[in-house]
């Protein structure tokens, strides 16, 4: 059987776009230092306009990264943004699900059972049984703002078709934006 997949990498219109708003933020931010105020002001100005060239930075390596940052293939799903990169069985998959959060959608996959080394498995279950009632979870949360709309729609699609095929309980879940 031949192995299919399907890989993910952020839109380099998204990335670029993002990195000309960092960096417009940070020349805008530091630009009081051309001003007439206070010297503190000007430090804490520059300070900030750091932050913004820092994020403008790490967001255009992140954007031209050549790991992409999901795989989906008969094995699962392959987390890359996770260090180290955690794959997930399809029969570990409960849910898919793509859902509204703030202005952008997300697609959230929800599975269990998916730590494989002792050292992770302490530090995970430790943390998700205190916060989900004795039962471990993982969950990975594609964000809609790093990609155009037909591109995440097609992941989306991408998952449900390869879901399906490979666990055929996994409860697939679209929901849509309401127009106003």
């Amino acid at each position: 059987m031949m192995k299919e997949a399907y890989e993910v990498y952020p839109s380099r219109l998204r990335v670029y776009m993002t990195t000309i708003v960092f960096i417009l933020f940070g020349l805008a931010i530091c630009g009081v230092v051309f001003t007439s105020t206070w010297l503190i002001m000007k430090i804490v100005a520059v300070a900030f306009g750091l932050l913004f060239f820092y994020a403008a930075f790490d967001t255009a390596v992140k954007g031209h990264a050549k790991r992409p940052d999901y795989i989906f293939d008969d094995q699962g799903i392959t987390d890359n943004t996770q260090e180290p990169a955690v794959v997930v069985p399809w029969a570990d998959i409960l849910k898919i699900e793509m859902t509204p959060n703030n202005a952008v959608m997300q697609i959230g996959i929800l599975a269990r059972k998916t730590v494989v080394s002792q050292d992770e498995k302490n530090v995970v279950l430790t943390r998700n049984l205190v916060s989900n009632g004795n039962m471990a979870f993982y969950s990975i949360m594609i964000d809609g703002f790093k990609f155009r709309q037909k591109q995440f729609l097609n992941i989306f699609e991408e998952l449900q078709r390869q879901g399906v095929k490979h666990n055929p309980s996994i409860l697939v879940n679209k929901v849509l934006e309401k127009k106003r």
